[in-house]
């Protein structure tokens, strides 16, 4: 049976059960409503909840994922960044803000997924406007993109309510995540019409493998970080938060360091890069592709249990390596 066939078999079963509790609860004595509400709202929490956030998790890690509709004389890396957010808000729906009520709230996988993803993308487009980076102009920053990497800074955690800072009505992630979308499309089709320019060399790539480069160091320091504190296997509560936020991470980091390639395609040709970009470009996706059905923190000397923090750690440093060999190529051409 399909994901979706069993999903309507339990909704269809949860509305006979519905019914039939409102059919009890009108035979019931008004005194007693009270209680009767009490425990249909507790059934709904045991019952439908558990159902909703089956059928709302996704973990979109699609090797192949590539921007649509392409427009003629754009630039791969940053329209792949902009289909990146799109599907992140309107395909899959955000649900790293949502709070307890609804049943994105008790996710934990896909929220932190979510947020390794959107940082990666933030990382890579502030390093497309540091100064002399590719994105950097004779006025400074490219204002669309400047305004795009700004945004993606922007708290992933923040609902329409931001109760840490003020109980008035604030602006959403998606919100911001949307602008930071349509700035950097608006940049693109700049860039297509020949209004701004993108510097293609040695010195603009540097930049962006610096910011993978940390990138990386960051999931490895969250690895160490968690197997430091020698957590007990079977009660490991924290390796999904770490575990899916690197994978958010190393998954977007992947996509985009494979559009870049084509964007800097004769850079990379000219210095001989192409190889190792393409193994550092393999390792990154080796390192994002694992999802398995139970996460493990074994002892890595176990022979029963695997301990699949290593396991990710062991393709980000791989990653690491390709990544410190071209930059180093890239810092002797300049």
């Amino acid at each position: 049976m399909s994901r979706a066939a069993a999903l309507a078999q339990a909704l269809s079963v949860l509305g006979r059960l519905a019914r039939a509790g409102a059919d009890r609860l009108r035979r019931l004595p008004r005194r007693r409503w009270p209680l009767a509400a009490a425990g249909a709202a507790g059934l709904i929490i045991l019952l439908v909840f558990p159902v909703s956030m089956v059928a709302i998790s996704r973990i979109d890690d699609n090797p192949d994922f590539v921007a649509p509709h392409p427009l003629p004389g754009r630039l791969h890396a940053p329209a792949v960044v902009a289909a990146l957010i799109t599907r992140e808000l309107e395909v899959n729906h955000w649900r790293a803000n949502d709070p307890l009520f609804l049943p994105g709230g008790w996710l934990r996988d896909m929220p932190a997924f979510q947020l390794g993803l959107v940082g990666a993308l933030a990382r890579f487009t502030g390093a497309l406007v540091v100064e002399n980076g590719a994105g950097w102009t004779a006025n400074g920053p490219d204002v669309a993109l400047n305004h795009a990497a700004g945004l993606l800074k922007y708290p992933g955690t923040v609902w329409k309510f931001d109760t840490r800072t003020s109980w008035l009505p604030t602006a959403s992630a998606e919100k911001q995540y949307r602008n930071a979308q349509r700035s950097i499309d608006v940049f693109n089709l700049n860039f297509a019409e020949g209004t701004v320019p993108f510097e293609r060399n040695a010195a603009t790539l540097v930049p962006v493998v610096e910011g993978l480069i940390r990138d990386l160091d960051d999931s490895l320091d969250a690895i160490d970080h968690h197997l430091a504190e020698e957590r007990p296997v079977l009660l490991d509560f924290a390796i999904n938060g770490v575990f899916y936020r690197n994978k958010g991470r190393l998954y977007a980091d992947s996509i985009v360091m494979r559009e870049v390639a084509t964007d800097f395609e004769t850079v990379l040709a000219q210095r001989h890069l192409g190889p190792g970009w393409t193994r550092m470009v393999a390792a990154l996706a080796a390192a994002a592709r694992p999802k398995p059905t139970l996460l493990w923190g074994a002892p890595a000397e176990s022979s029963l249990l695997p301990n699949h923090l290593l396991a990710q750690g062991y393709y980000a440093a791989q990653a690491r390596f390709q990544a410190m060999a071209i930059l180093a190529a890239l810092k002797a051409a300049e």
